[in-house]
């Protein structure tokens, strides 16, 4: 059994006046010092699927706490801090994909008890928006704040729910992962009270590149002269002035993602990394088959670029995506991931082409490596070096739905993380082997936020997970027998990548 507490607020309404505005602590108490927490609270506006049929408020920054039932004051629990991907496009802390009921029932079986944390956090526009304006005022990169401010929120009042504050592991999925991320880059510092370890699963540091000032101005001033405010004296005042309609329509056209501000995101995270500026705690990091390293085996099945048929129009779409690589980078990438089908994502499916593209084998390959499988391989590298444990995965098993086009593409894990039996969009497989398949990964998740490690894991004949200051190597998930493997694959092509830093816009 489980006692969940759903919709607790952990700020002030980012509303009016506050909208596009660093969310602040409460500064009141809740009427007659109780706070009825009984329900989820409506998800953070944004576009895309994963919002659809849910309510949606910019009054939605709250938390879910999720405890063992029985669990007190005093039981002093770790704590798994969950953040939702959704591209910072979409999302929120309902959705039941990321019930952790089913985890925590586990774990108490484990005797491994923890409390289970999820935070909503703005996205798209309101979490998101940046311009010259707003970096004036210190107040881009909003939803990544949020999760700060939200973090401090679990020390102050974790304790009273069961848990640990001296022993919250940060974790997240997707844009979830490059959350975490950002947290362990965080200020260009080496050490934080906020957290003493993390899970990135399919994404790093280097999935999403950073767009310049100079680039997001005009897609601001287009926001601004939509909404009517061309002619203010005070755009920014203007825009938290109109309604959230008028508001939404008008930056709803474009994709706002985290930036470079000198504060949170204190730089490149190339050159974060490269100075050691990171906190440094156990890590445990992967990727799926969807051609991406620290994820799923073929990440790049999902973000590759579609319809590439000739070696031209892959070299034309390189430029448009990443403006700043060289021609001798280009010519690199073409040598190491070669228009060969059967080396291309997905993987090990033969010579055949994929309907969409004669050569999108090889886009998804390269965009694969260098949104997910590169970083993952650095951040591994990285960590071990500085002598924290690091545990990586690449999980290996395409879903119940899977095609010869899709792959073990983003987001399939989840399902086996979690354990959620129920059918979803990305549902967990009923094959023979899944559940079994499911109770490990869950097994070893909560091995992690336990004791800082997946081995103690209690599933009899797991293979034992190594850790990479031990030699770089994988624990590869398949529901037909999961094993280890060396960290070596593509190994050019992925150092290639790891040297491109500001070239690729990371």
């Amino acid at each position: 059994m489980v006692s969940p507490f759903l919709g607790i607020p952990y700020a002030q309404p980012p509303v009016g006046d506050l909208r596009l505005r660093r969310s602040r602590v409460l500064d009141s108490q809740f009427d007659g010092g109780k706070y009825e927490a009984k329900e989820y609270s409506p998800f953070c506006p944004g576009i895309g699927g994963d919002n659809v049929g849910f309510e949606q408020s910019e009054d939605c920054l709250t938390i879910n706490v999720l405890r063992p039932a029985g669990t007190t004051e005093n039981d002093a629990l770790p704590v798994g801090f969950w953040i939702y991907g959704g591209g910072f496009q979409m999302g929120g802390n309902a959705d039941q994909r990321y019930n952790g009921s089913y985890m925590l029932q586990r774990a108490v079986e484990m005797d491994k008890p923890f409390v289970y944390v999820q935070v909503n956090y703005r996205t798209s526009s309101l979490g998101f928006l940046s311009s010259n304006e707003l970096r004036a005022e210190g107040n881009v990169n909003l939803g990544l704040y949020d999760q700060r401010l939200a973090l401090g929120w679990v020390q102050d009042n974790i304790a009273a729910f069961g848990g640990d504050p001296s022993k919250v592991t940060i974790w997240g999925e997707s844009a979830g992962a490059m959350s975490v991320s950002a947290h362990l880059l965080g200020y260009g510092l080496q050490s934080t009270p906020l957290f003493h370890g993390a899970i990135l699963e399919s994404g790093n540091p280097f999935t999403s590149s950073f767009a310049s000032p100079e680039a997001i101005q005009p897609r601001f001033d287009s926001v601004v002269e939509s909404a009517g405010c061309s002619g203010s004296d005070d755009v920014l005042a203007c825009l938290r002035g109109v309604s959230f309609k008028t508001f939404n329509e008008s930056a709803s056209p474009w994709s706002w993602s985290p930036v470079v501000d000198g504060e949170l995101i204190s730089a490149y995270p190339s050159d974060v990394m490269a100075q050691g500026n990171f906190v440094r705690v156990p890590i445990l990091v992967g990727e799926l088959l969807h051609c991406v390293p620290v994820a799923n085996t073929d990440e790049g099945s999902a973000f590759g670029s579609k319809g590439i048929n000739t070696t031209e129009q892959l070299v034309e779409n390189l430029g448009v995506r990443y403006p700043n690589l060289t021609s001798d980078s280009v010519s690199g990438l073409l040598e190491y991931y070669p228009n060969d089908p059967s080396q291309g994502c997905p993987f090990n499916t033969g010579d055949g082409v994929l309907s969409t593209g004669l050569q999108d084998k090889r886009s998804n390959a390269i965009y694969g490596d260098i949104q997910f499988g590169a970083g993952r391989r650095f951040l591994a590298e990285q960590f071990s070096a500085a002598g924290q444990p690091v545990y990586s995965y690449r999980f290996d098993q395409p879903a119940e739905n899977a095609t010869v086009q899709t792959g073990t593409t983003h987001f399939v894990e989840v399902a086996y993380v979690f354990s959620y039996p129920f059918k979803t969009a990305n549902t967990l497989g009923t094959r023979p082997g899944d559940a079994e398949l499911a109770h490990l990964v869950t097994s070893q998740w909560i091995s992690f936020i336990v004791d800082g490690t997946p081995n103690n894991n209690g599933v009899d004949g797991a293979p034992t997970w190594p850790d990479y200051r031990d030699g770089a190597a994988n624990f590869v998930h398949r529901r037909h027998g999961s094993v280890i493997e060396t960290d070596d694959f593509r190994k050019d092509g992925i150092a290639l990548i790891n040297g491109l830093g500001w070239q690729a816009g990371v």
